[in-house]
């Protein structure tokens, strides 16, 4: 049968795009895994926050509240010339190390003092 669905490996399970199918519906763990084994980190593009929203966030906001980190922490270490990338930010500070929700204000509030850095 040519149309015939392939099977998961490990057990005659149809499979949809890679993903184990129960009773016709894909199997949301399953789904998930091969999402995070299939999908780079650095797939998910990160939009950085715009200056002006940036300039609106005061030092002492928390911005990743994952590893407690605020906005002055952020802004002092690229300032300060210990940082010169969000990536060096993050190494330094955890900043959007955890959940990553914070990461499009993290590389927004990183763009605004790099751009600034001799203004800081």
């Amino acid at each position: 049968m040519e149309n015939q669905a392939p099977t998961h490996p490990a057990a005659d399970t149809p499979v949809v795009s890679g993903a184990p199918v129960t009773s016709g519906t894909l199997d949301p763990l399953a789904a998930l895994r091969l999402m995070l084994d299939e999908t780079p980190a650095d797939a998910v593009p990160v939009v950085p926050l715009d200056a002006e929203a940036c300039d609106a966030i005061t030092d002492d906001t928390l911005v990743c509240s994952c590893n407690n980190v605020s906005a002055g922490e952020i802004r002092g270490v690229v300032c300060g010339g210990a940082c010169s990338s969000l990536d060096d930010v993050q190494v330094l500070t955890r900043a959007g190390g955890g959940c990553g929700s914070c990461l499009p204000t993290v590389a927004g509030l990183v763009e605004v003092a790099l751009a600034r850095r001799g203004g800081c």
